[in-house]
């Protein structure tokens, strides 16, 4: 049995984070929370971007230089290619879905305005599911002793977890939902 990577474990789990934050969100959206799945929602979309960020900068490099070592990855640009489109999918969408809940403490139409929101979202999460699947059976598992030295593994792991580290300011200096306790990027 192949052991999972401590990048892997790391991405995944922050998957799964992300899991939670938009299940919190929708669980707002249902009980017709418009305050609550704001705030939320708008943590949920930045979150999600920080994850972008580091796989982005720090992952699908690595994940590039070994595909490039092994004619047996040759399609993983192209996997790479289609998540980076899903990341697109999902910024735009959840711009669009803040973006509506915003206007929502001006003007009203707070049924309406989640009903849409709501839409949105369960576009999202529905593929989001597919995606991280594919990152978790496809691209994480190129992180593994296979296919990385074990100081490039703790270099990428370190780089990554820096990225995961930086919410916006926004979230931390002020009344926002509760940021994860995370291990110190230098483990």
């Amino acid at each position: 049995m192949t052991q999972i990577s401590t990048i892997h474990e790391a991405l995944e789990s922050d998957h799964n984070e992300l899991d939670t934050l938009v299940g919190k969100t929708m669980a707002a959206i249902e009980a017709g929370d418009a305050e609550d799945a704001f705030a939320n929602l708008d943590f949920f979309w930045a979150r999600l971007g920080v994850h972008i960020r580091a796989e982005h900068l720090r992952l699908f490099p690595a994940v590039r230089e070994v595909a490039a070592q092994s004619p047996e990855l040759e399609n993983i640009p192209e996997i790479l290619g289609v998540l980076r489109v899903d990341h697109d999918y999902f910024m735009t969408e959840l711009g669009r879905a803040v973006k509506a809940m915003r206007l929502v403490f001006s003007f009203g139409n707070e049924a309406e305005t989640l009903a849409t929101v709501r839409g949105l979202l369960q576009g999202v999460v529905e593929r989001l599911k597919i995606h991280n699947e594919i990152e978790e059976q496809q691209i994480y598992t190129l992180t593994g002793d296979a296919f990385l030295e074990p100081a490039a593994t703790k270099e990428l792991l370190l780089s990554i977890r820096s990225e995961l580290d930086r919410y916006p300011n926004r979230f931390r200096y002020a009344a926002a939902p509760k940021i994860p306790d995370r291990e110190p990027s230098g483990q």
